[in-house]
């Protein structure tokens, strides 16, 4: 399948770069086409074994097209933790560059966002830790989070189970989430907790 991808990118580069630039310019996104283009290639390596022969132009388009737009995608909160208020000009020497008070606001607020559900993942994780019989929930809890997926397909196909069994733990780890994470928000609320 990598032959395929790698085939793929080189037949089409010119064109992914033109799609690439036309998503930065309508997402008005900072970073240079040529990245997002290789976001995209090392997302779809990453995710090859989910992906059919058929698809893989699909599966690049939308990372290209959608990674662009979602300010919390892999490639906009990258870029937006490691920027920094310094731009080099063309020749290389440092300019300041003016940075207003939401720019810095908006990575806070993005890195606490991720802070956030990283917690409120492990918490839920620890849960279910104390619980009885909820030793499948925390390995199909740990593969989506290892795997970076909630494809039920992908997930049955590694535990050996059919794709309904899997998708009925991914439904219920994410309702749980979502139940555990609007009881975290209730309590921060009526304790004037500001997190």
């Amino acid at each position: 399948m990598k032959a395929r991808i790698d085939k793929y990118f080189t037949d089409n580069y010119d064109e992914l770069l033109e799609v690439a630039r036309t998503a930065i310019d309508v997402s008005n996104r900072s970073y240079n086409e040529v990245d997002l283009v290789s976001h995209a290639y090392e997302y779809v390596i990453k995710k090859r074994h989910q992906i059919a022969a058929d698809d893989i132009a699909k599966w690049v388009y939308q990372v290209i097209l959608s990674h662009a737009r979602w300010r919390t995608s892999p490639i906009n909160r990258k870029i937006l933790l490691k920027q920094t208020p310094f731009e080099g000009t063309e020749d290389y020497i440092p300019v300041p560059e003016e940075v207003g008070l939401d720019d810095i606001s908006d990575k806070v607020e993005l890195e606490k966002w991720y802070t956030n559900k990283k917690s409120l993942i492990e918490l839920y994780r620890r849960k279910l830790e104390q619980q009885t019989n909820t030793k499948a929930k925390i390995q199909v809890l740990d593969k989506m989070i290892e795997f970076n997926t909630r494809n039920s397909r992908y997930l049955g196909k590694y535990f050996n189970v059919h794709y309904l069994s899997a998708y009925k733990y991914i439904k219920e780890i994410q309702d749980e989430l979502r139940a555990f994470e609007a009881e975290l928000n209730k309590y921060d609320n009526k304790n004037n907790i500001n997190r």
